[in-house]
């Protein structure tokens, strides 16, 4: 029973990564069913998708770190992560997008007033 002791906190690290890694693929599809929102359907075909990579990750990883082993951590680490992923990304990126908008919006506005066109 020593090699799970000893490698614990790296599957715990590796199990967050991949919640974190799920969370951006998940991130990746809602963009691009927002840039296809032509029909209602792509939005449902798109959360199909992450959820199929993000499990197939899961049990990618955990394949590789416990031999197939689902144990009492893996889901709330894997949790951890996507959640811990989600709050970065409400609160650092749209921070950092609505800087960088704003900030080429005050450009454009200044342009505008002195008669360049861009």
């Amino acid at each position: 029973m020593l090699y799970p002791t000893t490698n614990q906190p790296l599957m715990l690290l590796a199990l967050a990564i991949c919640g974190l890694v799920s969370g951006l693929i998940f991130d990746i599809f809602i963009l691009l069913s927002n840039l296809l929102k032509s029909e209602k359907y792509i939005s449902h075909f798109f959360d199909f998708v992450g959820v199929i990579f993000s499990f197939s990750l899961l049990f990618i990883v955990n394949l590789f770190l416990n031999f197939g082993e689902f144990r009492a951590y893996i889901l709330p680490m894997f949790f951890v992560g996507f959640i811990l992923q989600k709050l970065i990304s409400k609160f650092l990126w749209t921070k950092v997008i609505k800087k960088c908008y704003n900030g080429v919006r005050k450009t454009n506005e200044v342009n505008i007033d002195k008669g360049e066109k861009n």
